[in-house]
């Protein structure tokens, strides 16, 4: 088996990562795409933002 190119965070600090700044920033951050960050998304069950929750609230 392969070992991963990028090492993922924990589900915790993914979740809290998630919240404070845009998934296209996180995918740069980790030299990952977006979908990437969809999938580890989807592997621990974490619920990203709705679309459209950066433009609403101006947080970054």
């Amino acid at each position: 088996m392969k070992a991963r190119k990028v090492e993922r965070p924990s589900k915790e600090e993914l979740e809290k990562m998630l919240w404070e700044k845009p998934t296209t920033w996180l995918a740069k951050e980790f030299g990952v795409s977006g979908k990437a960050i969809e999938k580890w998304c989807k592997t621990y069950g974490i619920q990203k933002p709705p679309r459209g929750y950066w433009n609403r609230n101006k947080k970054y």
